[in-house]
């Protein structure tokens, strides 16, 4: 009996873990076709069921018990509401057609795992189900489970303590896989965060000057579109911070960095901050002419609306920006970011609260 019920723990948690960890969002690698995830999980969590059946605690000749019902409620928890009764057919079907000799317990096994499959999937459209509320659904399925257990054994002290026995190891194997689920969750929570960590400016929220070369070599590597970069930088900063304190001018640094990326969408493109007053737009599919549009949108912005910091001050800035364009400007990272530079230090150099390209630098 330990045998068999220690099988039936190893193969609902390996199918929990492989259902887990290729069809989540918040892993590194996960599997395509997002659409077909749940169908894809219900016909994992079917053939789950099966090999827990196969591997089953005989209670009499014509009796087992297994965890099959508890591999139907993660089939929900990790594949929404028609996994559960995708699983719940195929592992009833399954359990109708193993015997050699059909009985009325077979009938009533098959028939009870389909209804919790199809009546967990009803629940789970209104109330779809996570590790957080599974165990109510849980609770529901062992009890039925239950229920018919001791339905058809026979009547004896002895039989009965079947059932005690058969409802602990649902509620060790159940909890067990659940808590392992939560802590893979909040691990792979933890890494997330630690990897939006290194690559967002602390300051503004912005992408930081990792991730502007890991943007920029990927649009290089993968794009055979042209686009643009941006570089942005604060009119006599320095002066600012003297006359104001460096306090005031993280606040400017922040309220520059929020109106950038209010001014340019997740859709349109990449805002980042290469470090102090400097930052940089990337524009995908963006030829020059774009570029220097955003950029002096950018900057009639920053010159007509003052900044409220601290004290109910409004602090008047303005922005000079250097464009250059791939593949015209440059084929790598260095040649392009030089590129844009140089037309920086030309808007500056003549007069600051400028926007000037590089192919319209004057000789």
């Amino acid at each position: 009996m330990i045998f068999e019920l220690l099988i039936n723990f190893c193969i609902l948690f390996t199918f929990a873990v492989l259902s887990y960890w290729p069809f989540q969002d918040s892993v590194r690698s996960s599997f395509p076709f997002q659409k077909a995830h749940p169908y894809l999980i219900g016909i994992m969590a079917g053939f789950a069921g099966f090999m827990l059946m196969e591997s089953a605690v005989h209670v009499t000749d014509t009796i087992f018990v297994d965890a099959k019902h508890v591999i139907v409620v993660f089939a929900g928890i990790l594949g929404g509401p028609i996994a559960p009764v995708i699983s719940g057919l195929l592992i009833g079907i399954s359990r109708i057609l193993m015997p050699d000799v059909l009985t009325a317990n077979d009938i009533l096994a098959g028939v009870n795992i389909i209804v919790i499959g199809i009546v967990l999937g009803a629940f789970g459209f209104r109330h779809p189900m996570t590790l957080k509320n599974a165990h109510r659904y849980f609770y529901y399925a062992t009890a039925q489970c239950a229920l018919i257990f001791g339905v058809v054994i026979y009547n004896s002290v002895i039989n009965y303590i079947q059932v005690v026995y058969f409802v602990l190891f649902a509620i060790f194997s159940f909890y067990t896989v659940l808590f392992i689920l939560m802590e893979l969750t909040e691990h792979f929570k933890k890494i997330r965060h630690t990897e939006l960590l290194s690559e967002t400016d602390y300051l503004t929220g912005l992408f930081n000057n990792r991730k502007f070369h890991q943007l920029t070599e990927t649009f290089i590597t993968d794009s055979t579109q042209p686009f643009s970069m941006i570089s942005i930088d604060i009119d006599q900063f320095k002066k600012v911070n003297e006359r104001y304190g460096h306090q005031v001018g993280d606040e400017i640094l922040k309220e520059l960095g929020l109106r950038l990326k209010s001014l340019v969408s997740i859709e349109d493109g990449y805002v980042t901050r290469n470090g102090g007053e400097e930052f940089v737009v990337l524009l995908p599919n963006s030829p020059p002419a774009m570029g220097i549009d955003l950029g002096e949108r950018i900057r009639s912005s920053v010159a007509r609306s003052p900044v409220r910091v601290s004290g109910d001050l409004d602090v008047s800035i303005t922005v000079s920006a250097g464009v250059s364009s791939y593949p015209d400007n440059g084929l790598t990272i260095h040649d392009l970011y030089n590129a844009a530079d140089m037309a920086l230090l030309e808007a500056k150099a003549t007069g600051r609260n400028r926007v000037v390209h590089y192919n319209n630098q004057k000789a």
